[in-house]
């Protein structure tokens, strides 16, 4: 079927044209940014027009705030009016949402119907003519395809296919009919079999993707704070402005990478007397492979002695799969406030770390540690861990709700917990029950050689000054640094780079390295 010819590109400069011509017609728009897609421009106008009959002499007079933008292939809409009330907020939302939908069902290069759409996926859809397309101008679509077609990205055009009279073969038959008919009234041939059709390459995995939260619960919040101080109110526009910026009612979820298993060797490799966990994970990392490939496990508790790297192989993990990252001290939580936020009626009332996390991120599956779990003071009037009942479990963390903000729930039930611990006794068994418990051995001799030999190495390539130092460390130096825990390690070796930067050395020599504490405790107090 023909394309329809409604449906065509647009030049850069008919596209100037377009837009002046609109800003003429609504006066009001003349310093505003309007920068839609080409194809998304009849949205936009009938967007104008609708919102002209929301607005009063007196919105008019201030000149309402508007953005019309394109990110992604998908209409960005902004409005605000002056001195508007509730109602005619609220009403103007709805509108805007109404058009990021409609912007959604045509493409943004011809304007043409897609089907498919969808107003809260973080990326456009274009018609099947220009869904190879790159640019939204005709003049960009061309350049970019000769681009293409010089480095040999793109096939070369075929030629029309005339039959052996010279006759140009009908397009609207496929080819494999066609050599089925000819074979077919060849009665005293062998048929041949059909060729192969070449592998097509995997289909890219659309990246997954959850609701959040529920837009009109955030409206609620946003609007029930315009009626109390300016501070309030300024505070409650400011929160949804940040929920809006991260992604809305809307969240994705980071993905592991195509080299994941590689990832599991080096994390072995870094962290040798963590073999356990390596296997742990693993397994949670082939079962999403299998599916939309999304990074999540189960809450994990790791108990062992302190400073052999708990914090530090979440932290390491984190940022190699491109997660945010957050660490709670339990030890020195007094409430749940830090990880539930504190209750609205409070003057100072916050939300917590978790709901900022989540909140204010695109990514819906955080790494959040909850160092020294072991630590935290149960016996508080205000319990440091009754919210992880609810937000260890994923089904009611799906409705979690941050006690500084009531209005509305988000979904926690994504985020990836690793719970730190010396000891398993004084942690609540409701709690226990909810987490994979491994244990964590201090590493061995061989383990602390390969470890210290790797926070060196992390050392120089996170410091500006780690160029001028050796590679590697002294086998000798490293056999004074096996009987330390890795805490122990990285400050040590800090130190002796010290010295030797005294020296303007670019090696660590073994009397650069700091007095090793005894192992034995001199005992306190009165001697007879």
């Amino acid at each position: 079927m023909a394309t329809s010819s409604r449906y065509r590109t647009m030049s850069r400069a008919a596209y100037l044209r377009a837009i002046a011509a609109m800003k003429a017609r609504h006066p009001w728009l003349g310093s505003q940014v309007v920068e839609p897609a080409p194809g998304h421009m009849l949205v936009v106008e009938q967007f104008l027009s609708k919102a002209e009959l929301l607005m009063q002499p007196e919105n008019l007079q201030g000149t309402p705030l508007f953005c019309a933008t394109t990110y992604r292939d998908r209409l960005c809409l902004r409005m605000e009016l002056t001195n508007a009330s509730v109602s005619r907020d609220r009403a103007l939302l709805d509108l805007i949402d109404v058009s990021r939908h409609a912007a959604q069902q045509h493409c943004p290069v011809c304007g043409a119907p897609v089907i498919g759409g969808d107003a809260n996926a973080g990326q456009g859809v274009r018609c099947k003519r220009h869904e190879a397309s790159i640019g939204l101008f005709t003049e960009d679509i061309k350049r970019n395809r000769r681009l293409a077609l010089g480095l040999g990205l793109l096939p070369a055009p075929a030629e029309r296919v005339r039959s052996i009279r010279g006759e140009p073969i009908d397009p609207s038959v496929p080819m494999d009919e066609g050599v089925s008919f000819v074979v077919q009234t060849l009665h005293h041939e062998t048929p041949l079999e059909p060729p192969l059709a070449p592998s097509s390459p995997p289909a890219a995995r659309a990246t997954p993707q959850i609701a959040f939260l529920d837009v009109s619960g955030l409206r609620s919040f946003v609007d029930r704070h315009r009626t109390k101080s300016e501070e309030k109110a300024k505070r409650a526009h400011h929160i949804a402005e940040r929920i809006r910026a991260a992604g809305h009612e809307r969240r994705c979820l980071g993905e592991l990478p195509d080299d994941w298993p590689d990832l599991i060797d080096e994390f072995t490799c870094n962290f040798p007397n963590f073999a356990e966990v390596a296997e742990v994970l693993h397994d949670y990392f082939a079962l999403h492979a299998m599916g939309d490939g999304r990074v999540s496990w189960s809450p994990l508790l790791l108990v062992g002695p302190a400073g052999i790297g708990k914090t530090e192989a979440a932290r390491w993990l984190a940022e190699r799969l491109c997660l945010p990252f957050r660490v709670m001290d339990m030890a020195s939580a007094q409430s749940g406030s830090p990880l539930a936020g504190s209750e609205s009626f409070w003057s100072n009332s916050e939300p917590g770390v978790l709901f900022e996390l989540l909140a204010y991120q695109p990514k819906a599956n955080p790494v959040v540690v909850l160092d020294e779990l072991d630590k935290t003071d149960k016996d508080r009037p205000y319990d440091p861990l009754a919210a992880l009942y609810t937000l260890l479990e994923p089904r009611s963390a799906r409705s979690f709700i941050d006690l500084s903000i009531r209005d509305f729930s988000i979904d926690a039930s994504h985020v990836n917990w690793i719970a730190t611990a010396n000891s398993a006794d004084n942690i609540p068994a409701p709690l226990l029950s909810r987490m994979t418990v491994l244990q964590v051995q201090a590493p061995t001799t061989e383990h602390a050689a390969h470890i210290a030999q790797q926070i060196y190495g992390r050392m120089r390539a996170e410091s500006p000054w780690g160029s001028a130092f050796s590679p590697r460390l002294d086998e000798q130096v490293v056999n004074q640094l096996k009987n330390l825990p890795p805490r122990s390690v990285g400050l040590a070796i800090k130190r002796a780079l010290g010295r030797a930067a005294r020296e303007e050395r670019d090696y660590i020599r073994v009397g650069d390295l700091p007095s090793m504490p005894s192992p034995t405790r001199n005992p306190m107090g009165f001697t007879a």
